[in-house]
């Protein structure tokens, strides 16, 4: 059974009645909250109250999606309630901030457009409930939908929009010239968001683990590989994002000695995913050993044009370094998903 899933009339009809409710639950907020005339972007405005009601439409949208979906990922009952709940709960954040995310930049490029232009509260509350409408739909069918590869993209593209976020919010124009931690330590809005960006990714990395440990048994089973192998990743994988989360959670002008301790920490557990997945799965398509070793020569390089030469400073070594990470974790999903969806039905 290949690990692609396929929606159904049922989960289409779900996902449209979401994106319906949506609509009505965000013109009604419009038609309470807004104000008789309203410019569509800044404080105050349509698109700020249009993007916290898409956060809480395009969570709650997923959130339903995958509760009245179960059936599409019946592994999940076999989890712990607790895990069970983080993993949905961690990805339904995600999806809503997401939305918040989508949501801002449409007002923020009409505001552009449109300049001087004021809503009044009906044609907001129109907008809004639009924007909710489209934000619970498409998280409620990516709930239907979710699968490893795409859990993989997710996580990675999470990350670069949050980091993005808190560095165009930053009050500091220079924070580049430190290193990203800056970001973090940062007492303005760019330093919360910073570390939710981290600690969401974590626990999404940690929701990872469990969607392609699915996949990996499945193929280490066809192949008689060792259930202990499967094992081993998995609980690097979560080790990753709990180590990576509390980088988030201890910034660096709370203890700069811990945030090293479990930065260092990231990295060597990536270091011996890197090394170890192709020692231990040797059966793996060979392109992705080549891959291996190109992310290998990769990171060599940009840790020679940041110490041995000076040429990168220590933020964009980290964002080098970080890119190449999970560049390498999307592939090895890729393969390991691609590998499974040949192993025949029993």
């Amino acid at each position: 059974m290949p690990s692609s899933l396929t929606r159904t009339s049922r989960q289409e009809n779900s996902a449209l009645l979401l994106g319906g409710l949506g609509f009505l639950v965000g013109a009604v907020f419009g038609l309470v909250l807004l104000r008789p005339h309203s410019a569509i972007f800044g404080q105050g405005s349509v698109g700020e109250l249009g993007a916290f009601v898409a956060l809480f439409g395009g969570g709650l949208g997923f959130l339903i999606g995958m509760l009245t979906g179960r059936q599409q990922h019946p592994w999940l009952a076999r989890l712990s309630r607790f895990r069970r709940g983080v993993d949905i709960a961690g990805l339904a954040i995600v999806h809503g901030l997401f939305a918040f995310f989508a949501a801002t930049a449409a007002y923020a490029v009409f505001a552009g457009a449109f300049r001087t232009l004021e809503l009044d509260r009906y044609a907001g509350a129109f907008t809004i409930g639009l924007v909710c409408a489209i934000c619970a739909y498409v998280s409620a069918s990516s709930a239907a939908s979710m699968t490893t590869e795409s859990l993989s993209v997710l996580v990675a593209s999470f990350l670069v929009v949050g980091a993005l976020g808190s560095a165009l919010s930053s009050s500091d124009p220079q924070w580049w010239m430190q290193h990203f931690s800056a970001l973090g330590a940062a007492a303005d809005r760019s330093g919360v968001l910073f570390n939710f960006t981290l600690i969401l990714t974590g626990l999404v990395l940690v929701a990872l683990a469990d969607f392609l440990t699915q996949d990996l048994e499945r193929w280490a089973d066809h192949h008689g590989e060792p259930t202990w192998k499967v094992r081993a990743v998995r609980l690097a994988l979560i080790a990753l994002g709990l180590l990576l989360g509390l980088v988030g959670v201890i910034p660096v002008n709370l203890s700069m000695f811990w945030h090293n301790m479990v930065t260092y920490g990231a990295i060597g557990v990536f270091v011996l995913l890197l090394v170890g997945v192709p020692i231990l799965f040797r059966r793996l398509p060979g392109g992705f050993v080549a891959v291996t070793l190109i992310v290998v020569g990769l990171m060599a390089a940009v840790v020679w044009l940041h110490l041995g030469i000076g040429y990168l400073n220590i933020t964009a070594f980290e964002a080098g370094a970080v890119g190449t990470v999970f560049v390498w974790l999307v592939l090895f999903i890729r393969t390991v998903t691609a590998a499974a969806n040949e192993v025949p039905d029993p």
